[in-house]
């Protein structure tokens, strides 16, 4: 049930009048081929794609205001003949391609599993930039909307290919930066960060108590549970061009020397913990609002991750996409960005290594007002 203009899913409140009003104005424009055709002809020229899967100048910029290269080392989509299209037909180029989740033929084709990784990442990439740069992304990845283009060319890895664009959506922009927010808290563990962004893409409610968001947010990463996985490395250098990206390394929780306990003891004590952190998260959940667009970029998560995992048993979205913040962001941005978070090590106020060294020293008795002239 829907429960009238309100409900929760998850603890989370949820406008179903504004959610189902969206996925009408959706569900009606899929049926609507001029509809479509104009969201594949934006998709395609946010990415820089041509006819043949040729490389064009892309329409979209990074947050720092750069142009983003051609993405048709890694992407391809059908050229649209807008001009030939209406809303009963919809003219466009023959793309062939195998399934994505076609592992027999896939494998036919010798596609290897560095090749599906490669893939895998190519889908989070491109994720992260229509989400981020492009404010426009496709609402349903399923695998019967993606396929896999093979090349002749031993020295070329497979390119991924995006079908069907008559269910999209757009971003506004603190919606699209609050995405880019949340993935680098989620990446830098940062969970103060973590709560600044869900301010930003509007998910906090006015009355919502930003102290018990932050703590639940800090357990979360000081207990491993959200961390970003150490990207893989490719030998091959066929997978290098076009590949614009920056390193992150793996977080390695600090592992804690626990004292043997009984088994019973240890079960009560995990199943007590269990119900009190289960209890704790619908609490902060009851601080949260989920605006309608927030349930397609769920859908089209859940989607991607499921396609994501199909190439790559280990992938997620957020690792699978973290070495690409630098192209959403541009280089420079993402250089000056970077060196902030270096200085916040040394000079935060409360978590630096100063104040640490500080409140060491007045431990230790020292009173700093007493040399200051």
């Amino acid at each position: 049930k829907f429960g009238g203009a309100g409900g929760k899913v998850g603890g989370v409140d949820q406008s179903w009048t504004d959610i189902i009003e969206n996925a009408e104005t959706i569900l009606y424009r899929e049926i609507n081929y001029q509809d479509e055709a104009e969201n594949a002809i934006r998709f395609a020229k946010d990415f820089g794609l041509g006819l043949g899967g040729t490389s064009v100048r892309s329409t979209a910029k990074s947050v720092n205001g750069e142009k983003l290269e051609s993405a048709s080392e890694w992407l391809r989509v059908p050229f649209t003949y807008g001009d030939l299209s209406s809303e009963k037909f919809l003219v466009m180029e023959f793309v062939p391609s195998i399934k994505v989740s076609n592992d027999a033929k896939l494998d036919s084709a010798g596609i290897t599993q560095e090749d599906r990784e490669y893939l895998a990442e190519a889908l989070a990439r491109s994720y992260l930039r229509q989400f981020v740069t492009n404010r426009f992304f496709s609402t349903d990845p399923h695998p019967g909307n993606l396929g896999v283009e093979v090349f002749n060319d031993e020295d070329r890895p497979p390119r991924l290919v995006f079908y069907d664009f008559g269910q999209a959506c757009t971003l506004s922009k603190d919606q699209s930066l609050g995405i880019l927010e949340v993935i680098e808290s989620i990446i830098d563990l940062d969970a103060k960060k973590s709560v600044s962004a869900f301010n930003r893409m509007g998910v906090l409610k006015d009355n919502a108590d930003l102290d018990k968001v932050l703590a639940k947010v800090q357990s979360n990463y000081d207990s491993g549970r959200l961390k970003v996985k150490k990207r893989k490395v490719r030998n091959s250098a066929k997978y290098q061009k076009g590949s614009k990206q920056s390193t992150v390394n793996e977080y390695q929780p600090p592992t804690k020397q626990v004292p043997e306990a009984p088994l019973s003891k240890i079960e009560i004590e995990n199943n007590s913990a269990k119900k009190s952190s289960r209890k704790e998260d619908s609490e902060v959940m009851e601080y949260f609002t989920l605006q309608s667009e927030y349930a397609f970029v769920a859908r089209a998560l859940s989607q991607m991750d499921g396609v994501g995992k199909g190439l790559d048993r280990e992938f997620d979205f957020i690792s699978a996409a973290a070495p690409y913040i630098v192209e959403v962001k541009g280089a420079k941005r993402y250089l000056l960005d970077e060196m902030k978070k270096k200085l916040e090590i040394v000079y935060d106020i409360e978590k630096g290594i100063l104040a640490r060294e500080l409140a060491l020293f007045k431990s230790l008795g020292f009173d700093p007002n007493a040399y200051r002239k």
